[in-house]
C-alpha cells in the first residue's frame, strides 16, 4: 500500500483542538474537541479512546492527525486522557480505575451526543483504550460503532503484552562499565506495592492488575447487537484477536476486518513516530459509511457544553487549578498546562516554573512526571507551565519535522521558552522563572538562561552537553569506543553498532572532515572546556540557582572528567551535581523516578530560598 498524507493536514486548523475539561463520576478528565471546520457537519461523531503508558506517548501525535482527518472528513471528533493519566485529573494510584476508565469512556460519548447533535457515536480504541471502550459498550454507554486496532479478547494476554514490552525496552539498555560495577537498585515492588506493575515506568496498582486480568471481553454481550458495526483493524502482519473477532461473529454486529498497515511505526519513539495516514483515510470512510451518517447536523457556534475550561484539583486538602495555556509563536499555536495555586495556597512564591518536553514527548513528560511536578509545587505557591514545543504534542507544526537525529539539541528552542516567559508574564504572573527539562528540554532551558536574565534556577536532568554539534558527538563516541576496547568490552561495542549504525557514521564523517581540516578539527575539545566554565560562570554571575542532575554513564559526567573540572566545582557554588545511582536516562523504574521527584523539590527549595535571602537584602 502506498503512504497517503492528505494535503488538509498541513494546514494547522485542520487538527487544531478545542481544549476543556469533562467532569466523569471519578475524576475530570482534559479532553480536546477536533469541529470540522464547515456548517454542515455529518450526524456520526467520533471519540478516541488512547492506548495506555508508552503507547500512549508514541501515538499522542498520530492520535491528533487522525482526529484532524476525521473532523476533515464532517465528524466531531472527541480526544481525551484516562482518568490518572495524560493531563487528566485523578492518580493511576487511585481505587477503581477500569471503572473510572469505562465511566470516562461514557462521558466522553454522551457528551458529544448531545454538545453536537450527533445521533450515532463510533469509538476508535487502541490497545487499552479498546478494552475499555469494548467494556463501556457492553454496560451501555451511547456507542454505535466499535473500531478497534490492537486490542485482546482478554485483559490478562494486555497485562502480558505490557509486560514483555518492559522487558525489550529493559533489554535495549546498554550499561556501562560504571552502571555495572554499581549495585542494583532498589525492587520496584518496595516503592510501588507487592503485586502491582510498572509498565515500562506508568504504575498500574495491583487492583487495577487483578481487575483487567480478570476481565474478558467474550463474557460480556454486545447490546442491541444488530444496530452495531465493529471494524477490527489487524496490525501490520500480525492477526486480530481470533477470540475477539468469534465473539463480535456470535454476537450478530456488522462485523468487517481490515488491514491496518502502519501500527508499528505510530508506536516507536515519539521522535520517530509516523501517522498511519492510508488507515485515517480508510476509517474515515468507514465510518461515514453508516446509516444516517451523512444527513446535516449543524455545528454548534459555542463552546463545548458540560465542559470547563479550567480544573480545580484537590491535592492533599488543597486546592490546585489546571488551565489550557496557548500562545501565538511566530505563526504557530503553542499549547500548555498551567497549574497554579488556589487562593494564594504555598504563600505565593515570586516565582513561576516552566517544564520542557524531552524530545517529541508530549508535555506530560517522561512517565508522567511533569504533571506530578507542576500539581505539587503549584501547593507551594509556584504556578507551573508545562509547554509543547512547536511540533509536539498538541502544538501547531509540520509532522516528522524531528526525525533528524539532531533535531532537538538546537539552542533556538530557546526563543519558544523565552515567548513562554514572555506571555505567561503578561498575563500577570511572576516575571522571574525556574525552568527545567530532561535531556532535550534542558539544552533549551539551559540555554534560554544564558539570554534572559529572569531566569532565577535552572534543572537540567541528563543534559547532553552545555553546547551540541556533530563534531563533539563523534568526539564522544570515540573516547566511549576506546574505554571499551580498553576494557576488552567487545559485546558493547557490538550491541551498540548493531542498534545504532548512525552513530558510526558519523564518526566516519567526522574523522574524515578532521583529516581535511574542516570545521572543528582537533580543537573541538578544547573549545568545548571552554564553552562549559563560560556557561558555569555566567550562571554564577546571575545568581542562578542550578541543578545538575546525571544518571551513571551520561556523556557530560564524562566530560566534566575528561575537562578536569570536577575539581574545580568548588568556583560555581550556585551548581550542584547529583548523581542518580542508575543507568536509565529516561527513568522507568518507580525508585528513580521517586529520586528524581525529591532532587527536584530540593532544587525548588533552594531557588525559593535564595530568591527569599535577596528580597530580604533588597
Amino acid at each position: 500500500m502506498t503512504e497517503l498524507v492528505p494535503d488538509t493536514i498541513d494546514d494547522p486548523l485542520a487538527t487544531r483542538g478545542r481544549s476543556f475539561y469533562l467532569p466523569t463520576p471519578s475524576d475530570p478528565v482534559f479532553a480536546m474537541l477536533h469541529r470540522p471546520e464547515r456548517a454542515v457537519h455529518s450526524n456520526t461523531g467520533v471519540i478516541l479512546c488512547a492506548p495506555f503508558g508508552w503507547d500512549e506517548l508514541s501515538a499522542h501525535r498520530s492520535l491528533r492527525c487522525w482526529a484532524g482527518v476525521l473532523a476533515q472528513a464532517g465528524h466531531p471528533t472527541l480526544r481525551f486522557d484516562l482518568p490518572g493519566t495524560g493531563d487528566s485529573g485523578g492518580s493511576p494510584r487511585a481505587p477503581r480505575r477500569l471503572d473510572a476508565w469505562t465511566d470516562a469512556v461514557d462521558a466522553a460519548a454522551a457528551f458529544l451526543r448531545a454538545s453536537e447533535g450527533c445521533e450515532r457515536i463510533a469509538a476508535i480504541g487502541i490497545g487499552l483504550g479498546g478494552i475499555v471502550a469494548c467494556r463501556a459498550l457492553a454496560l451501555g454507554a451511547p456507542i454505535d460503532d466499535l473500531l478497534l486496532w490492537g486490542v485482546t479478547a482478554r485483559g490478562r494476554m494486555f497485562m502480558r503484552e505490557l509486560q514483555a514490552f518492559a522487558r525489550i525496552l529493559d533489554a535495549e539498555t546498554v550499561h556501562t562499565a560504571a552502571a555495572k560495577d554499581t549495585p542494583p537498585g532498589p525492587d520496584d515492588s518496595d516503592v510501588i506495592g507487592e503485586g502491582a506493575m510498572n509498565a515500562s515506568g506508568f504504575l498500574l496498582t495491583a487492583e487495577t492488575v487483578s481487575d483487567f486480568e480478570a476481565l474478558d471481553l467474550t463474557t460480556m454481550p454486545v447490546p442491541n447487537a444488530a444496530h452495531h458495526r465493529v471494524m477490527l483493524l489487524r496490525r501490520d502482519s500480525g492477526d486480530v484477536d481470533r477470540r475477539l473477532l468469534e465473539h463480535f461473529e456470535r454476537s450478530g454486529v456488522e462485523l468487517t476486518v481490515s488491514d491496518g498497515p502502519g501500527y508499528g511505526t505510530m508506536m516507536v519513539d515519539p521522535q520517530f513516530a509516523k501517522p498511519p495516514w492510508e488507515v485515517f483515510e480508510h476509517t474515515a470512510t468507514w465510518i461515514g459509511e453508516a446509516a444516517g451518517a451523512e444527513s446535516g447536523a449543524v455545528a454548534p457556534t459555542r463552546a463545548p457544553a458540560g465542559g470547563d475550561c479550567a480544573l480545580e484539583l484537590m491535592i492533599d486538602g488543597c486546592a490546585v487549578r489546571e488551565t489550557p495555556f496557548e500562545f501565538d509563536f511566530e505563526g504557530n499555536q503553542l499549547t500548555g498546562v498551567l497549574t497554579e495555586p488556589v487562593s494564594g495556597a504555598g504563600g505565593g512564591a515570586a516565582l513561576c516554573a516552566v517544564l520542557l518536553n524531552p524530545g517529541a514527548v508530549r508535555r506530560i513528560g517522561h512517565h508522567r512526571m511533569w504533571v506530578e511536578v507542576a500539581r505539587r509545587w503549584a501547593l507551594r505557591g509556584v504556578p507551573t507551565l508545562r509547554l509543547d514545543v512547536v511540533g509536539v504534542g498538541d502544538s501547531d507544526g509540520t509532522e516528522g519535522m524531528y526525525a533528524p537525529r539532531t533535531s532537538f539539541q538546537r539552542a533556538e528552542f530557546s526563543r519558544q521558552v523565552i515567548a513562554a516567559f514572555d506571555e505567561l508574564e503578561q498575563r500577570g504572573l511572576p516575571g522571574q522563572f525556574i525552568v527545567g527539562g530532561l535531556c532535550s528540554g534542558a539544552y533549551w532551558g539551559l540555554h534560554a538562561s544564558l539570554t534572559d536574565d529572569r531566569v532565577r534556577g535552572l534543572l537540567l536532568v541528563n543534559l547532553l552537553a552545555f553546547f551540541w554539534s556533530e563534531d563533539f558527538g563523534a568526539m564522544r563516541d570515540a573516547r566511549r569506543a576506546r574505554a571499551l576496547l580498553r576494557e576488552r568490552d567487545i559485546g558493547t561495542i557490538a550491541r551498540i553498532l548493531a542498534a545504532d549504525r548512525w552513530r558510526m557514521a558519523r564518526m566516519a564523517r567526522v574523522t574524515v572532515r578532521r583529516a581535511r581540516g574542516g570545521r572543528g578539527g582537533a580543537n573541538v575539545v578544547d573549545r568545548s572546556d571552554a564553552d562549559i566554565v563560560g556557561v558555569l560562570d555566567r550562571l554564577r554571575e546571575h545568581d542562578v540557582e542550578s541543578l545538575l542532575l546525571l544518571s551513571l554513564g551520561e556523556p557530560l559526567y564524562d566530560d566534566l572528567v575528561a575537562f578536569g573540572l570536577l575539581e574545580r566545582l568548588g568556583e560555581w557554588p550556585n551548581l550542584h551535581l547529583d548523581r542518580i545511582p542508575t543507568a536509565e536516562h529516561v527513568f522507568r523504574s518507580a525508585w528513580s523516578q521517586a529520586y528524581i521527584h525529591d532532587a527536584l523539590d530540593q532544587a525548588l527549595a533552594r531557588t525559593l530560598g535564595e530568591q527569599s535571602r535577596r528580597s530580604a537584602a533588597a
